[in-house]
């Protein structure tokens, strides 16, 4: 009995998830890479917003911008041998079908129709042939997944293959005579050949392991596939007949998806040898390898909107830092603001209707940081304050008439913070503390009476508690540690807030009344204020125990720990 392989033709449209060596999964974060014709440039796929869309990136691994925007899955991009289009595969019409675009994301077109056929994956994993005139492609539009040919316009569609397994994962010789391709027949995938009319099939690889994903290099001669046969999934190279097999990448990570550079001299693959799926160009022979696509990025200062269903946050996923909204549960990813510098620290009003932040905007130097504000959607920002110096952790009040921020002072060579309140208008500033030391993070109590914030006059951060009609302020839940970054809960009985009064900077709570306070994590590094949700019953924080700032929820008596974003490892 031979063994079942692993390798699957259809990725899953939802989270695109593989099986890693070690057992674990991995979020497919930058894959399926295809060169221009000019070798300048490679296309791939990437769900660093947390679904499938294309992107661009060159050779060298610069440049990379992106191609699609919708809110499904675009996957396997492969460009046209004239260089002038893309196609690729969608499922954002509920079914996988085939699209094309041109390199500079205009012209999108459909080319493939489900009418009234069945299937799910209905045309998926596009290929050029080398004449640019035709695409082949699989598809379980007749219950089984085969392989079709078309015109590059979608139309004179012809059958390929008719097998009780599965066939897919076509890919031409360079002179368009011969497909290769992935076969399920007899319980395994193994690489298989055939006359570009589906006459004369055969197989190339016969091994109890799986072998797949076949790319013909371009002088003809050789073939990379991709193999678990050494028992991880790794890039291997054999003679066109199939013979004189030998690995080309070494380890235990995970290697997939080739495609050979114009030139035959280089492979682009990915692989998760960084701990998460980025891309990888190598010599043809296995040597030089080089990592194009580095996934790491901060998510930070998530706020839940005021009916719990979204999640307002920064994050530098696109280079630098922006606004982004996601729902409650991580997924949807939308990116709001659209500037230079760093957008940080966004805020919903109590309305919902509208989001404050802070950024450096139109200022030459970082360090000049304004108040802003903007619809929910990321339409019409707009300058709520505007002074030389550093405005910064806007936090509106819970009837939405002031926002408390907090200010920077110089005074000779030394910097501290201020609080202040200012009308959401801009108009009727006004000054809260004033005192040599540093007072920052202004949390409101839900009566809109009190101010929690962190302040060091004795050198070290601690807890505060504001009372706005007399501006007295009264410690809170002192400790030997650093204590920051204080929210209210929504029925104004307990302060959430960060602490390193446990070793290691953690959540904790304490109940005003008693002055109990409750460690909620353990070792998980909290960075910036939580946010609670608006029925209380749970917490938001964003945390680097993982190298990168990363977006967790934990449930308010500390159990039930879960990460919303995977900006690092890449793994859930």
């Amino acid at each position: 009995m031979r063994n079942e392989t692993r390798f699957r033709f259809a990725l899953p449209g939802a989270m695109l998830i593989a099986a890693t060596a070690a057992g674990q999964s991995t979020l497919f974060l930058n894959i399926n890479p295809s060169w221009s014709p000019d070798g300048r440039q490679l296309v791939y796929q990437s769900e660093r917003h947390g679904r499938a869309e294309l992107w661009v990136i060159g050779a060298d691994g610069s440049g990379q911008r992106r191609l699609t925007w919708n809110d499904a899955h675009d996957t396997h991009p492969a460009w046209s041998p004239s260089g002038e289009w893309i196609v690729f595969d969608s499922n954002r019409d509920g079914v996988w079908n085939l699209y094309r675009i041109r390199p500079d994301g205009t012209e999108e077109r459909r080319l493939t129709h489900r009418g009234a056929a069945g299937g799910t994956a209905f045309a998926r994993h596009p290929a050029w042939s080398p004449d640019g005139l035709r695409i082949a492609f699989d598809s379980d539009r007749d219950g089984d997944e085969e392989i079709y040919l078309m015109d590059r316009d979608g139309g004179n569609l012809t059958r390929l293959t008719s097998s009780p397994g599965s066939d897919g994962h076509a890919s031409f010789t360079p002179d368009g005579k011969q497909i290769v391709f992935s076969a399920t027949r007899d319980g395994n995938q193994d690489v298989w050949i055939m006359n570009a009319d589906g006459s004369g099939q055969r197989r190339l690889t016969d091994h109890p392991a799986g072998d797949g994903g076949a790319k013909v290099a371009p002088d003809g001669r050789t073939i990379a596939f991709f193999s678990d046969r050494d028992g991880s999934s790794a890039l291997w190279a054999m003679d066109r007949d199939g013979s004189n097999p030998r690995r080309l990448t070494s380890g235990t990570a995970t290697h997939y998806e080739l495609s050979w550079s114009p030139s035959g001299r280089e492979i682009a693959y990915y692989s998760d040898a960084p701990g998460r799926f980025e891309l990888f160009v190598m010599d043809a022979s296995g040597g030089n390898r080089r990592q194009l696509t580095r996934s790491e990025y901060h998510d930070a200062w998530p706020q839940w909107s005021p009916d719990g269903r979204d999640i307002v946050f920064s994050s530098t996923r696109d280079g630098d830092w922006e606004v982004y909204v996601i729902a409650a549960d991580g997924s949807g990813a939308r990116r709001l603001t659209f500037s230079s510098g760093r957008d940080a620290h966004p805020f919903y009003m109590p309305d919902g209707e509208r989001i404050v932040f802070q950024s450096p905007r139109d200022w030459e130097e970082p360090v000049e940081v304004d108040l802003w504000i903007m619809n929910a959607d990321g339409t019409r920002p707009r300058r709520i304050v505007a002074e030389a110096g550093f405005d910064g952790v806007a936090v509106p009040s819970p009837d939405g008439r002031s926002i408390a921020f907090q200010r920077g002072v110089r005074e000779g060579d030394g910097f501290h913070w201020e609080l202040h309140l200012v009308d959401p208008s801009g108009a009727n500033p006004r000054q809260l503390t004033s005192n040599r030391w540093s007072s920052q993070v202004p949390g409101w109590s839900p009566d809109g009476a009190r101010l929690a914030f962190y302040a060091d006059p004795e050198g070290r951060d601690q807890l505060f508690l504001m009372d706005l009609a007399s501006g007295a302020a009264i410690p809170l839940a002192p400790s030997g540690g650093e204590d920051t970054a204080p929210s209210f809960a929504p029925d104004g009985r307990s302060v959430a807030f960060n602490s390193t009064r446990g070793g290691g900077r953690d959540l904790y709570r304490v109940e005003l009344a008693s002055g109990t306070v409750t460690r909620l994590t353990e070792g998980l590094g909290v960075q910036a204020q939580p946010s609670w949700s608006p029925d209380g019953r749970r917490i938001l924080v964003s945390a680097n125990g993982t190298g990168v700032n990363e977006i967790y929820v934990v449930n308010a008596d500390g159990s039930g720990l879960t990460r919303l974003t995977t900006g690092n490892e890449g793994t859930r």
